[in-house]
């Protein structure tokens, strides 16, 4: 029976306490995978694992890390006991290689809280196998999107390419659940909407000419992720914002998915 091709989706990871809370964008996670076809693996860059050099997670078992501070105990009790499958992390390493990237095996970090916690509430069995792949520091919208264009043939394979952060991310501007959402928040997400649905990256040259860029995103690791999934989808790709909503206010949980 012939893999099924999964697109490439962007998901908002939110707060830690997003796998424990009822939330409009929990819920959605919880129903994301009778969307789609059950993927034979995934492979997620996410925000927090900050790397010199790009790095691929080693074959095996993947630990949850709970990088955070005073959360609630539950949390710390969270597992997410995903594997990396060796041929997945081979076939990554290979594509990856072969467009030039130099790639290193790493078998110290894990899924930091940006991967486990939106996996664990769409595939919460935690029977897929799961590589992940980390965010080189210095990096910017086009050299993500290059690597995103170098793992594209994985979605052909059955391969969910995610990247996970947020569309806004500024911690020092949040607010009180349920809290009216500012306008810097929605026009950043409005044009960034407007970027994806051209198709290019070359929208996101600048970051610096967005509105309100440095108010959303004191530091642009969060938003990077979105651009690795536009650059697995794909030129003719075209994105789907399969949710939005706001939590604390300001901080977007925005998912899209990019379907050919």
């Amino acid at each position: 029976m012939p893999v099924a091709s999964i697109p490439p989706v962007f998901f908002a990871h939110g707060a830690p306490t997003l796998a424990l809370d009822e939330t409009s964008a929990s819920r959605f996670l919880k129903r994301f995978a009778q969307t789609q076809p059950i993927p034979a693996g995934i492979l997620i860059l996410s925000a927090h694992w900050e790397t010199e050099g790009l790095k691929l997670s080693s074959p095996g078992p993947l630990r949850t890390i709970h990088d955070f501070r005073g959360f609630p105990p539950p949390l710390y009790e969270l597992r997410y006991p995903a594997r990396t499958d060796e041929d997945q992390v081979d076939e990554a390493a290979k594509l990856l290689e072969a467009a030039g990237h130099d790639v290193e095996l790493d078998s110290s970090w894990g899924l930091d809280h940006g991967a486990w916690v939106p996996l664990s509430l769409a595939f919460p069995q935690a029977n897929i196998p799961v590589t992940a792949l980390s965010l080189p520091n210095g990096s910017s919208p086009g050299s993500i999107y290059a690597l995103g264009r170098a793992l594209a043939p994985l979605k052909e394979q059955g391969i969910l390419i995610v990247g996970s952060g947020s569309t806004t991310h500024n911690l020092r501007e949040v607010f009180p659940r349920g809290a009216e959402v500012p306008q810097w928040a929605q026009k950043f997400d409005q044009w960034l909407d407007e970027g994806l649905k051209a198709g290019s990256i070359d929208y996101f040259e600048d970051l610096e000419k967005a509105p309100d860029f440095r108010r959303n995103h004191p530091t642009e690791e969060h938003l990077l992720p979105l651009f690795f999934t536009f650059g697995a989808a794909g030129e003719k790709a075209k994105p789907e914002l399969m949710h939005r909503s706001y939590e604390y206010g300001s901080l977007s949980m925005s998912y899209y998915r990019f379907v050919a």
